[in-house]
C-alpha cells in the first residue's frame, strides 16, 4: 500500500505533463494523455495562454484535465476561468482539474449545479507538502472505485472543506488541553485561557509564515523549535515571549539584539502580540516543550494553512482564517455554550443576510438599491452614483452587538471594500480594509476570548491583501481594542440622550482615529484620553437618568398630593406605592453608581460611552449579525428582571397577542 510520503513526492514532482499524469494515474485514469491543440482549447472556451493542456479519459463520464499555466500565472485565477468554461459548455462531462503553475499545484472537482461552478481544490506549494496535503491525495485515490458519478461525488466531498475541518478541530482540542495541562500551579479555566491565546497566535503566524513573512522561511516556527530543543529547550520562555512580546510588536529600530537574530520580521502593533491581563498575572509561568513539540507537529506541520477565506466560488483544502471562528465554538465547553448561546453561524447565512442588509442600508434616494446591489457584485456604476455611494460610505458605521469571532464584521470590511473600489478608491486593497477596519467596523461580545478572536481575524483580513515584500515597509495594523469592545450590548445603556448632552464630539472623533493608527510610546497616552472621555460620558448618562428619573417621581409626587375634581386627595394604592418603592431604589442604585465611577471603579460597557464618536454622528448606519439564542432559564433572575424593565419586547412579546385564548404556557416572555 502506497504511503503519505509516496503521495507527497507524487504532489512535489507535478511541474510537467508527466506528473501531473501521474497525479491522475493514482486517480484511476490510467489511459494515455491526449494533448489538445489550441483549436481543440477554443471549442472548450478555455483561457488564452496555457502552455500545455491534455486530456486523460476514465470510466464512464469521468475527465481529467491536465493544465500546465505559464510560471507567472495566478494559479486560483486560471483554475476558476478554466472550470467556469467546462461547467458551461460541457456540463455532462464529470471533470477533474490536475492544474500546476510556477511552485504551485492543484487537484479541482465541482458538481454539476450552477453555471459558476463552486471548486473544491487542493492547492499546494511543491517545495513545502505538508501531511494533510498528501491525506487528501491519498483519500482521493482510495475513493476511486465504483460508478463515475459516484467516484465524483466522492471527490467533491473529500475536496471540500468539511472533511478536513473535523480532523483539525478533534486535533486542535487535543493541543489546546495538553498545552492548559502543562502549566504548573494555574487554575484550569485560567490554563485554558492561556492556552488558547497562545495557539490563536501561533495560528496567526502560521498564516503569515505561509505569505513568507517571517524571514521569508516556510518553516520559521519549526526550524526555531527544532534548534531551541537541540540548545536545551525552554522554547516558550527563550523563543516564543522574545518573538511575541519583543519582537512582533517592537519596531525593527527599536528591537534588542536577541529581536534582531530573528530576522525579518515585521512590526505588527496592533495589540494582538501585547501581554494580557491573565498573562501578567502568571508571568512566570510557561508551557512545557513536550506540549509545544506536539502542537507543531500535529497542528501547525500537519495542515496547509492559506490566509484567504472560503467564498462562494472557491472551497480549499487548508485551514483558513474563517476556521478560527468555529474552532472557537468547539473549544467552548458544551455547557458554557448552552449557556451563552454561543454558536458558529454558516458562512452561506453570513453572506446573505450582510449583503442583503449592506444593500438596504446604503440606499438612498439618490442611490437606489438596484445600484447598491451592482456595486456588491463589483460593477462599474456611473459617477453621479460612484459621488453618492463615496458620501455615504465615509459616514457609514457597522455594528454587530453579538460579534462573537466576527464572522459578520469580517465579510462586512471584505464587501465595504469593494464598494470603495466601485466608488473610485484607487489604494491598494490592504489600505482601504485598514481604513474601513478603523473607522466604519465596530463589536460588541460578552466573551472577551471571542472579542480578542474577531480582532485577530480582522487583522488577518488586512495583511492577506498585503503585498508589501520588503518587511521594513509592512504598515502597522491598526489598533482596534476601542472598536471591538467586551460587554453584554443588552445591559449597556444605548444612545437615549441627544449627542450634544455629552460633551464636544469633533474632538473625540478626531482623537479616535489617531489612536487606530498610533504605535509604541504614543498608544499610552492616547488610550489614557479616551479612557478619561469614556468615563465622562458613561457619568453624564447616569446625570441624565438620575435627572430624567428625579422628575418622574416629582410628577408621581405631585399626582398623589393633588385632589381630585371634587377637592379630595385619593389615597394611593399598591401598585402606586411599589412604584415609588421600585424608583427609589432605581435613583439609589444610580447614585451608588456614579460615585463608584467617580472613584475610578471598572467601567460597565454603554454605548454612549464606549462608542461615542458615533453616537456623535447620531448612531450607527447598520446592526446586523446573529444573536444568541439562549433558553430562557439560562439566564439568570437578576438579569431577566433587569431585562424585563429594559426591553417591552422582552415581557410583551409581540407574538403573544396571536395566542390569546389557547391553553398553552407563556414562552420568554414571562
Amino acid at each position: 500500500m502506497p504511503t503519505l510520503r509516496h503521495y507527497a513526492a507524487l504532489l512535489s514532482s507535478a511541474h510537467t505533463p508527466a506528473g501531473l499524469a501521474a497525479i491522475a494515474a493514482t486517480l484511476g485514469l490510467i489511459a494515455l494523455p491526449e494533448p489538445i491543440d489550441e483549436v481543440g482549447q477554443a471549442r472548450l472556451h478555455l483561457p488564452g495562454g496555457l502552455a500545455d493542456v491534455r486530456i486523460v479519459r476514465g470510466r464512464g463520464s469521468l475527465r481529467a484535465l491536465l493544465v500546465v499555466a505559464p510560471t507567472d500565472a495566478a494559479l486560483r485565477e486560471q483554475l476558476t476561468a478554466v472550470a467556469g468554461a467546462l461547467a458551461r459548455h460541457t456540463a455532462h462531462v464529470l471533470w477533474v482539474v490536475i492544474a500546476t503553475a510556477g511552485d504551485e499545484t492543484a487537484i479541482a472537482c465541482w458538481r454539476g449545479e450552477g453555471r459558476i461552478p463552486r471548486l473544491g481544490v487542493l492547492l499546494v506549494n511543491r517545495h513545502r507538502i505538508v501531511a494533510s496535503d498528501a491525506d487528501t491525495l491519498a483519500t482521493l485515490a482510495g475513493s476511486s472505485d465504483g460508478d463515475d458519478l459516484l467516484v465524483h461525488t466522492r471527490w467533491c466531498d473529500v475536496l471540500g472543506r468539511e472533511t478536513i475541518s473535523r480532523r483539525f478541530y478533534r486535533t486542535l482540542a487535543q493541543r489546546v488541553g495538553e498545552l492548559a495541562a502543562s502549566l504548573a500551579g494555574v487554575p484550569a479555566a485560567d490554563a485554558s485561557t492561556m492556552a488558547l491565546l497562545t495557539t490563536s497566535r501561533l495560528l496567526f503566524l502560521a498564516f503569515l509564515q505561509a505569505k513568507g513573512w517571517l524571514n521569508g522561511e516556510r518553516a520559521f516556527l519549526t526550524s526555531r523549535f527544532d534548534e531551541c530543543v537541540a540548545g536545551g529547550g525552554a522554547f516558550h520562555g527563550r523563543v516564543l515571549l522574545p518573538l511575541f512580546f519583543g519582537t512582533l510588536n517592537t519596531p525593527m529600530r527599536r528591537r534588542a539584539p536577541r529581536a534582531r537574530a530573528f530576522g525579518a520580521v515585521p512590526f505588527l502593533n496592533g495589540g494582538l502580540f501585547s501581554r494580557t491581563v491573565i498573562e501578567r498575572r502568571y508571568a512566570r509561568c510557561r508551557f512545557s516543550d513536550e506540549s509545544l513539540g506536539a502542537l507543531f507537529g500535529q497542528l501547525l506541520d500537519a495542515y496547509h494553512f492559506t490566509a484567504r477565506e472560503d467564498d462562494a466560488q472557491w472551497s480549499e483544502v487548508a485551514i483558513d482564517p474563517e476556521m478560527l471562528g468555529r474552532a472557537f465554538e468547539s473549544l467552548m465547553a458544551e455547557g458554557e455554550r448552552r449557556a451563552s448561546g454561543s454558536y458558529y453561524t454558516p458562512q452561506a447565512l453570513v453572506t446573505h443576510v450582510a449583503d442583503a442588509s449592506l444593500a438596504i442600508a446604503l440606499c438612498t434616494e439618490s442611490l437606489p438599491e438596484h445600484v447598491v446591489r451592482a456595486a456588491l457584485a463589483g460593477q462599474p456604476i456611473d459617477s453621479g452614483s460612484r459621488s453618492s455611494l463615496r458620501e455615504r460610505l465615509d459616514r457609514f458605521t457597522v455594528l454587530d452587538p453579538a460579534c462573537g469571532s466576527g464572522a459578520f464584521l469580517v465579510h462586512l470590511l471584505e464587501r465595504l471594500t469593494i464598494l470603495w473600489q466601485v466608488a473610485g478608491d484607487a489604494r491598494p486593497v490592504a489600505d482601504i480594509r485598514r481604513a474601513v477596519l478603523a473607522r466604519t467596523i465596530h463589536g460588541v461580545d460578552v466573551n472577551p476570548t471571542a472579542a480578542w478572536l474577531c480582532e485577530l481575524r480582522l487583522w488577518l483580513s488586512v495583511v492577506i491583501e498585503s503585498s508589501e515584500s520588503l518587511m521594513g515597509r509592512v504598515t502597522p495594523l491598526p489598533n482596534l481594542d476601542t472598536n471591538i469592545r467586551v460587554g453584554d450590548a443588552l445591559a449597556g445603556s444605548s444612545f437615549s440622550e441627544a449627542p450634544t448632552l455629552m460633551g464636544p464630539s469633533l474632538s473625540l472623533v478626531r482623537l479616535r482615529d489617531r489612536y487606530a493608527r498610533a504605535r509604541g510610546a504614543r498608544k499610552a497616552p492616547l488610550r489614557r484620553a479616551l479612557a478619561r472621555d469614556e468615563r465622562v460620558r458613561a457619568i453624564a448618562t447616569l446625570d441624565h437618568q438620575l435627572l430624567a428619573l428625579t422628575h418622574l417621581r416629582r410628577e408621581r409626587a405631585l399626582a398623589r398630593r393633588s385632589p381630585d375634581l371634587f377637592g379630595m386627595l385619593l389615597r394611593p394604592g399598591a401598585a402606586a406605592l411599589a412604584e415609588a418603592r421600585e424608583l427609589r431604589a432605581r435613583a439609589a442604585a444610580l447614585r451608588r453608581e456614579r460615585r463608584r465611577l467617580l472613584d475610578g471603579g471598572a467601567l460597565p460597557f454603554g454605548f454612549p460611552s464606549h462608542f461615542g464618536h458615533v453616537h456623535a454622528r447620531g448612531g450607527f448606519s447598520l446592526v446586523v449579525g446573529n444573536p444568541p439564542w439562549v433558553r430562557l432559564h439560562n439566564i439568570p433572575a437578576a438579569a431577566r428582571t433587569s431585562l424585563r424593565n429594559q426591553f417591552v419586547l422582552f415581557s410583551e412579546p409581540g407574538w403573544q397577542p396571536s395566542f390569546q385564548g389557547v391553553e398553552s404556557p407563556r414562552g420568554f416572555g414571562v
